[in-house]
């Protein structure tokens, strides 16, 4: 179940993932997981909304051209218009937005896993049970019966 919650939310598995020690380990954790995904999804949003500014200059001068195209948004939400004013950007500034959001993401996923890894460490050397292969001793010493 942890590795599914890594995948999908790693803020979530910061609460049940047992390797985590403390439950102040485990908020601290949960807590620069939750720091580094909404920087990472402002950034998004930074770069979406800058594309969308650049197609909706691009979508007014093309309206002076052809009137019939300002037709096309009335009455629309403002999803559907974002989505229009994204689509009607110059090519360059979508594939560089698609870059710089590629980046994020990227740069998301490098630190969600030095995050878990300096949390695991953490727990690890509180309990006195860091080895090299960072799953403890506790783990090896419950699969060996004692005699």
């Amino acid at each position: 179940m942890s590795k599914v919650l890594f995948l999908v939310s790693p803020t979530l598995n910061s609460f049940v993932d047992k390797r985590k020690g403390t439950s102040g380990n485990k908020i601290d954790c949960a807590f620069q997981h939750f720091k580094n995904g909404m920087t990472s999804n402002v950034q998004i949003g930074v770069v979406a909304g800058a594309t969308a500014l650049a197609g909706k200059a691009a979508f007014n001068s093309a309206v002076k051209k052809a009137p019939e195209l300002a037709a096309q948004l009335e009455g629309k939400g403002i999803l559907t218009k974002i989505a229009k004013y994204i689509s009607a950007a110059p090519k360059p500034v979508k594939i560089a937005a698609g870059a710089l959001i590629g980046l994020s993401l990227l740069v998301r996923s490098y630190n969600t896993g030095k995050i878990e890894q300096k949390y695991l460490d953490r727990a690890q050397f509180v309990d006195h049970t860091f080895t090299l292969d960072g799953e403890g001793s506790k783990a090896a010493a419950k699969s060996v019966p004692l005699k």
